[in-house]
């Protein structure tokens, strides 16, 4: 049986070749955004500003033993935003190796959709043979500057 340890939200990570060991940087939990007329975070259709920002959403898993064969899941990751309207980010599938007790998936996510100040929760869910179970909820305070309007000489 898979078992989720830990998510983290970063700005990035960096797993060491000799050890394997992983080091997580920019470890967030707030962002704060200005988006002004000349800024480079632009409406979409459906009135939210895609803030281009690249971020990971790490996991680590364990299993009880090493299997004699490979374990396939499904890893899926959905942004929550204040009004609780949900977009998947991440959806696929992995192989948990056989003679492995521990994995980590690291996503790589590029840009953050947001519409409105508040609080947004990256949900991690886990599915092995069956459903999606939930496993993790990431909070991120999002607080937008919006200055639309042109200044004044």
């Amino acid at each position: 049986m898979i078992k989720h340890i830990w998510s983290v939200l970063c700005q990035k990570s960096s797993v060491d070749q000799l050890s394997n060991n992983i080091s997580l940087f920019d470890v967030f939990e707030a962002l704060e955004v200005d988006i002004k007329s000349a800024s480079n975070v632009k409406p979409t259709t459906d009135s939210s500003y895609n803030v281009p920002v690249q971020y990971q959403v790490v996991t680590l898993l364990s299993k009880d033993t090493a299997d004699s064969k490979d374990t396939q899941y499904s890893i899926r990751i959905t942004l929550v935003n204040p009004e609780e309207k949900e977009k998947i980010l991440v959806d696929q599938n992995l192989t948990f190796l056989a003679n492995k007790k521990r994995m980590r998936s690291i996503n790589q996510i590029q840009g953050l959709p947001v519409n409105k100040s508040g609080d947004y929760h990256f949900i991690v869910e886990l599915k092995h043979e069956e459903k999606f179970q939930k496993v993790a909820d990431l909070p991120l305070e999002v607080k937008l500057n919006i200055n639309t309007s042109p200044k004044q000489a």
